[in-house]
């Protein structure tokens, strides 16, 4: 299969959505793949637009940079792609329902009769900071591309049920990394390690005040590993300088870290704001943590998507009070049931081999594709 991928997200060994189409693409075998950067002449009236949004975006005035390019949509883009090669091998288009450049892909998909495979991972219209009228044009572009993309990859079950009918929708998480499985080996017997790792822009202040009730107790010791958390100074200092806060890491580093934990923290904001896009999105780092086989506690609404997840057989221990107290007398009583301790984490032995499984994702992911490839060429 050939593979265009035409996306604000790129195939990237980084984080978030940009890790998850590189384990999905590179390296696979059957996908011969290319990502289409382009950029216009910076003396057009394109090159002139992107530069003037880009310098609005630095600015407070950066509402209307965002304005204009939900406006634009992409259109900038259009004339700039080259034309997709015309031979045996079956094509399909593939975006990310994210950023400017899926609207680009989906006029592309049209004008070429390609079919569109398209990742829905986030609410995009509530995570842009635009005026009213443009929020309402972004929900509709971003309707419009579910309902005409041919293949539309949901991260949750209320992600395509918000989103309404489709003949071809499917929900397929987040792909993990495979690691060795490890066996619990605790740093400190007598501490309860309870560890988070990722997103500190949004659950920042959430972790800050987990931190706060917890870093003084005796036995339960919540760490936080992630960059640029938005704390005052003196917090960051004092976080740092106890050892509860460790800037972003990856690799070996990362991995001898999560190995030590008893437990993970899954936060997900309770702001009412914010229910949208915790009812659809899904925590990618959830599914990472379950590859541990260790106890996974969820720090979260009610409605949000792995608390719905994790309802369904009792896989994790849902905290879904936002008071910080409760979670502290939560983790305290779990340090204390070994019991618990190991029905969670067979828990999440069982989750990592069927829901969690990267294998079985991937295989999902290159079933669909397929289907998706030989039905339209």
């Amino acid at each position: 299969m050939r593979i265009i991928v035409i996306s604000s997200v790129r195939p990237e060994p980084t984080s978030g959505g940009q890790i998850v189409l590189h384990r999905h693409l590179v390296n696979q075998p059957g996908i011969e793949w290319k990502y289409l950067d382009v950029q216009p002449d910076p003396w057009t009236t394109s090159g002139i637009t992107c530069r003037i949004v880009e310098r609005l975006a630095k600015t407070r005035l950066h509402f209307f940079a965002n304005d204009l390019s939900a406006w634009r949509d992409g259109r900038w883009r259009d004339g700039l792609l080259p034309k997709p090669v015309l031979d045996d091998i079956p094509t399909a288009v593939l975006t990310v329902a994210q950023g400017e450049a899926c609207g680009t892909a989906r006029r592309f998909a049209q004008k070429h009769n390609l079919p569109l495979v398209t990742f829905f991972h986030d609410w995009w219209p509530d995570m842009v900071s635009v005026h009213s009228p443009f929020h309402q044009l972004l929900g509709k572009y971003f309707c419009e591309l579910y309902q005409q993309s041919t293949l539309a990859l949901c991260v949750s079950e209320a992600m395509r049920a918000m989103l309404g009918p489709h003949p071809n929708a499917q929900v397929l998480y987040p792909i993990p990394a495979k690691v060795d499985k490890p066996s619990p080996s605790p740093i400190e017997q007598n501490q309860f390690r309870v560890l988070y790792f990722g997103n500190l822009y949004d659950y920042g202040p959430m972790l800050a005040d987990a931190l706060n009730v917890l870093k003084t107790h005796a036995h339960v010791r919540l760490e936080v590993r992630g960059g640029n958390p938005q704390w005052p100074q003196a917090f960051r200092q004092e976080m740092q300088r106890q050892r509860l806060w460790y800037d972003h890491a990856s690799g070996v580093e990362l991995e001898d870290w999560l190995v030590s934990a008893n437990a993970f923290l899954v936060p997900m904001v309770f702001e009412p704001a914010m229910r949208r896009r915790m009812e659809t999105s899904f925590p990618s780092k959830m599914l990472e943590m379950s590859q541990f086989f260790k106890p996974l506690v969820i720090w979260g609404p009610e409605y949000c998507s792995a608390v719905q997840w994790a309802r369904t057989g009792n896989r994790a221990l849902c905290v879904t009070d936002p008071n910080p107290t409760a979670l502290r007398q939560a983790l305290e009583q779990l340090a204390t049931n070994p019991g618990e301790q190991e029905r969670l984490a067979a828990a999440a032995r069982e989750a990592a081999q069927t829901d969690f499984n990267p294998d079985k994702i991937q295989a999902q992911f290159m079933q669909a594709l397929r289907s998706v490839v030989k039905n339209a060429n």
